[in-house]
């Protein structure tokens, strides 16, 4: 699934390629995939983008004021530009036709479709907009704001820096890399962290996030990549690896259908956490 720094990357490019370019067709060629009624999809019609914005794990199509596409790419999701006379494939959800000739195309590939899209006058009407925690990467993301997050909390750190409502934007990938980054072993109780593991937390959030916008940001240049750029991550599907701060092979733990990379000894005092596995079918 794309996270924060993947969907920033994406509306850098669509900023790019798609502001100010009259739309005069769109259509949604999968059933399901339009969550909203009104307004109507057709009122993007003899209207173009004139800015793009990320809430969350949402991007956000603005043509007016009071005119807005919302999208969850989920876990599939892929935008294309393509001409318009190419032929739609069966994973083609959503289809917005520029007056040049050329299309916006919203695919989905595999046989679960989840991507949704809404047209509404307010983002914030999008439930997923409205109940979305604070954006990890702006200035009011402080040590302060963190603090309250965990405070009072019987949650494992991992569970709350992936929950929505608590931190907007990072998923299980780069969870893996800030707890790494952060030393602290993911399924660590927040009540347990100090303050200086709080603010060790804080500062790997940021680090980690930043970078990697500016790691995807020079390798992918102005394409529309189809798959995540993470190949540069230290212990994400890097298990038996050795870790780069010490050597230890990295290990990996599965939960429901979570899988959790870490550092036995840089995360775990040397101890491996207990693997549920067994539970899963396979």
């Amino acid at each position: 699934m794309p996270e924060l720094p993947d969907l920033e990357i994406l509306k850098e490019v669509l900023e790019r390629r798609i502001i100010d370019r009259e739309i005069v067709v769109v259509r949604a060629l999968r059933p399901g995939i339009l969550k909203t009624v009104a307004p109507p999809l057709t009122s993007l019609v003899g209207e173009a983008f004139t800015g793009i914005a990320r809430r969350g794990k949402h991007l956000i199509l603005s043509l007016r004021s009071d005119l807005h596409l919302v999208v969850h790419l989920m876990l599939a999701g892929r935008f294309v530009l393509c001409r318009s006379n190419t032929k739609a494939t069966k994973a083609t959800g959503l289809m917005t036709t520029f007056s040049d000739g050329e299309d916006l195309r919203l695919i989905e590939n595999g046989p679960v479709k989840l991507v949704t899209v809404h047209v509404v006058e307010d983002p914030i009407t999008v439930k997923g907009i409205a109940e979305v925690g604070p954006e990890p990467l702006f200035c009011e993301f402080t040590v302060e704001t963190l603090t309250q997050l965990v405070t009072g909390r019987r949650r494992q750190v991992k569970k709350l820096l992936t929950d929505q409502r608590m931190i907007a934007g990072i998923g299980s990938a780069y969870a893996d890399e800030i707890l790494f980054a952060a030393k602290i072993s993911p399924v660590r109780y927040v009540s347990t962290l100090s303050a200086g593991e709080i603010e060790r937390l804080h500062k790997a959030i940021q680090r980690v996030l930043q970078n990697a916008i500016e790691e995807i940001r020079a390798r992918v240049g102005d394409s529309l990549f189809t798959d995540e750029v993470r190949d540069f991550l230290k212990v994400y599907k890097h298990t038996g690896e050795p870790c780069p701060a010490c050597g230890t092979p990295i290990a990996e733990i599965r939960y429901a259908n979570t899988r959790t990379y870490y550092c036995p000894s840089c995360q775990a005092s040397g101890r491996t956490l207990p693997d549920r596995r067994s539970w899963i079918t396979r």
